[in-house]
């Protein structure tokens, strides 16, 4: 029973309100982050929510891994690589790996849950602080 590690549990990490910084039409909200100990060695597995407005299209080039998962809303997606938009909606998953290259977009308004493998870049505004390092072993009282 010794091997066994406790879960982590964050309560209250809403999207809803997640206000978008001045002259931008979509944000990332890192709410957790867990600094992991893999056969790889040491990486950080965050996640977070994805918000996005109707305006320019957002450029992305992935240089760690992510699964997004939509909520609310649409989230438009144009994979470089082949030229196809995807019209993702509430239930549709993407996943981006390393060195893929996407625009973002939208008509209206999306939401989307996220996991990547990078650190916290952009704390959610409720949940700053929020990191773990599983690699160092917690004392027990």
């Amino acid at each position: 029973m010794s091997n066994l590690v406790p879960l982590t549990i964050v309560k209250g990490a809403g999207f809803e309100h997640i206000p978008l910084p001045n002259g931008e039409n979509a944000t990332v909200a890192d709410f957790h982050t867990t600094r992991t100990k893999t056969s790889d060695g040491p990486t950080h597995v965050t996640s977070g929510f994805y918000k996005i407005v109707a305006g320019p299209a957002r450029p992305a080039h992935y240089t760690f891994e992510e699964a997004k998962y939509v909520l609310q809303g649409q989230v438009d997606i144009l994979d470089e690589a082949t030229g196809v938009t995807h019209h993702l909606v509430p239930g549709d998953y993407a996943f981006f790996p390393v060195n893929s290259k996407v625009q973002f977009s939208t008509k209206s308004e999306g939401f989307a849950f996220y996991v990547v493998t990078r650190p916290v870049k952009t704390p959610h505004p409720n949940l700053q602080g929020r990191e773990e390092d599983v690699t160092k072993p917690k004392s027990r009282l």
